[in-house]
This record gives C-alpha cells, sequence and structure tokens, in this order.
C-alpha cells in the first residue's frame, strides 16, 4: 500500500508543483489534491490511512487558522504542515500552538522542501521561515483571544462577557498588549498585530 499525502492549496499551478516535489521526496506516494477546505475534512473522513497533510490556511471554506485546529481537533494524531506565503514569527507560534507539526514558506527552495518533509516523515518539527526571528512578540493564548476582539472592535465589557473573564482582567490585558507592542491605542494594537501576523483576516 502506498503512503498517501493530502495537498490542499486553492491555487491549482502551485498544487500540482507541490504535488509534482511531494513525488519526488517520496516515490511512489498517492498524493491527494484538495482545492478548498470541506473537501479535506471529506478526504480525511473517506482516508483514514493519510500519512501527512500540506495545509495552506488560506483556503476556501475557512479563515485565520480555524481549519488548522478543525483537522488538529478531528485528528490530533495526524501530522499535518502549513505550506503558505503567512511567513510571520508570530504566526508560526500560533500554529505549532495548535498542533501544527511544522511550517514551509512558499518561498523555500525546491531542495530545502523536498528535505523537510522527509524529515518531517521521519517525526521532526520543521520551520522553514524566510523572515529573521529577531524581535518576535511572545502573547498568551488569552492574550490572543482579546487582541482578536479587539480587531472587531469590541469594547472591553463585550470582551469580558465573550471570554467569559472579569472587565478588569480584559483591561490588563489591553495594557499588556499595549505595552508588548510598544502602542499608544488599541487602533495601533490591532493594525501592528497584523503586520506581525496575530490577525490573519
Amino acid at each position: 500500500m502506498s503512503v498517501k499525502i493530502v495537498i490542499t492549496e486553492d491555487h491549482e499551478l502551485y498544487r500540482d508543483a507541490l504535488g509534482t516535489l511531494v513525488i519526488e521526496a517520496f516515490p511512489g506516494v498517492q498524493v491527494i489534491e484538495s482545492g478548498d477546505f470541506p473537501t479535506t475534512l471529506s478526504l480525511l473522513d473517506t482516508h483514514s490511512d493519510v500519512a501527512l497533510v500540506l495545509f495552506d490556511i488560506h483556503i476556501p471554506g475557512t479563515s485565520g487558522l480555524n481549519g488548522l485546529k478543525e483537522i488538529k481537533a478531528r485528528y490530533p494524531a495526524l501530522p499535518l504542515v502549513v505550506v503558505s506565503t503567512v511567513d510571520y514569527q508570530a504566526s508560526i507560534q500560533q500554529m505549532l500552538q495548535l498542533g501544527a507539526d511544522g511550517f514551509i514558506a512558499k518561498t523555500s527552495s525546491r531542495a530545502m522542501m523536498v528535505r523537510a518533509l522527509r524529515d518531517v516523515m521521519e517525526g521532526e518539527v520543521v520551520i522553514l521561515s524566510g523572515r529573521d526571528s529577531d524581535d518576535v512578540v511572545a502573547l498568551s493564548p488569552r492574550q490572543i483571544d482579546t487582541l482578536e476582539l479587539l480587531a472587531q472592535g469590541l469594547p472591553n465589557k463585550e470582551i469580558a462577557a465573550r471570554l467569559n473573564i472579569a472587565p478588569t482582567t480584559v483591561r490588563e490585558y489591553v495594557s499588556d498588549i499595549l505595552g508588548l507592542f510598544k502602542c499608544d491605542n488599541r487602533t495601533q494594537a490591532v493594525l501592528k498585530a497584523r503586520q506581525l501576523g496575530f490577525i490573519l483576516y
């Protein structure tokens, strides 16, 4: 039985190129392609023996990191590597926290991608990023939740209700976020968060 690898990518040309690269890394592999999130879920339900998922988070049917969250919730043991142009240290941190087994920037060279895929299949966590890792801001999961609700324009009271925490705690989170991002107000903080990849929509 051949190894099955699912490629989730909505751009046909890049999907084809990635498929060729996967076959180069693993001769005899069975490549299963998907162009949207619902199709990916359907394929994973149908093929219980998939060995690896290569996943672009920006695909029809999901947004931000929700697709990654759902796949890892349903199939926690299934190796999944994000292959994306969303190459920010903050985003990669979040992906790994949600269970991703690696990240490969689409700007990576062919040889580096092949090596990375082989390493992942051997159980390694691989990060291929084209950006420097200097000056990375580290936020807690609760701070990230607060930041995402700030981006929706919600006031502290509503954020507190959504997160089931006290308004005073929200004020502390907001204050911490402003300090970490070196911003004077919420609008600046949200803009900085998007620039750094904490908010992906």
